[in-house]
């Protein structure tokens, strides 16, 4: 009888430690994921590794390196907050999806518009804050919540832009922009960006 109680429990209690395993993984790669991105931003701060990298690579080469190796770290760090468990802190309403649709065209002609840096904190500052609204669960409050203090730092280094530069390249690209996001979306998220998605 003893056995036959055991045999009855033991699959409940596989499937919880399973379930605690495979949360517990989340969780992990979610933060090997930031360390890595924070890591990947701090260390070029510093003088020595930057001017070594500059000197033997070439300035250009250097910042297309690093702007591809920043984008491909946030696309694993928002994969690996959507992967992590579910903790629900607030419930966003349908109303935050547009607010998302209204502000990243917003961002995205800032960035492209905006002469120097200053836009492109800017367009990354307000991404940010408006998908910390649509987003209540906890893994997603850290990763918008952290890279909207990421992105304020930044401005109140910066400054926010005065200087904008309209042209038909610009304007070209920053259009562009939007549409590979849109398209992209679905893809790197796993949920469609229209409001009725």
């Amino acid at each position: 009888m003893r056995s036959l109680r055991f045999a009855r429990v033991s699959p409940l209690a596989a499937r919880a430690a399973s379930g605690y395993l495979s949360a517990m993984n989340g969780w992990v790669e979610y933060a090997l994921a930031w360390l890595c991105f924070l890591g990947a931003h701090v260390a070029p701060m510093a003088p020595g590794p930057r001017a070594w990298l500059m000197a033997r690579l070439g300035k250009a080469i250097y910042l297309t390196l690093f702007s591809l190796l920043s984008i491909a770290l946030l696309v694993w760090l928002v994969r690996a907050a959507g992967a992590a468990p579910h903790v629900p802190l607030w419930d966003s309403g349908a109303w935050t999806r547009w607010l998302v649709n209204l502000v990243m065209p917003v961002a995205i002609l800032t960035g492209a518009l905006a002469v120097g840096m200053s836009g492109l904190v800017a367009a990354f500052a307000m991404w940010a804050a408006a998908h910390l609204v649509a987003n209540g669960d906890l893994a997603h409050v850290v990763l918008f919540g952290g890279m909207a203090l990421f992105a304020g730092m930044g401005l109140i280094r910066s400054g926010w832009p005065r200087q904008f530069r309209a042209s038909l390249p610009r304007l070209a690209l920053a259009a562009a922009l939007w549409v590979a996001l849109m398209l992209l979306h679905p893809v790197v998220v796993g949920l469609s960006p229209w409001p009725a998605g």
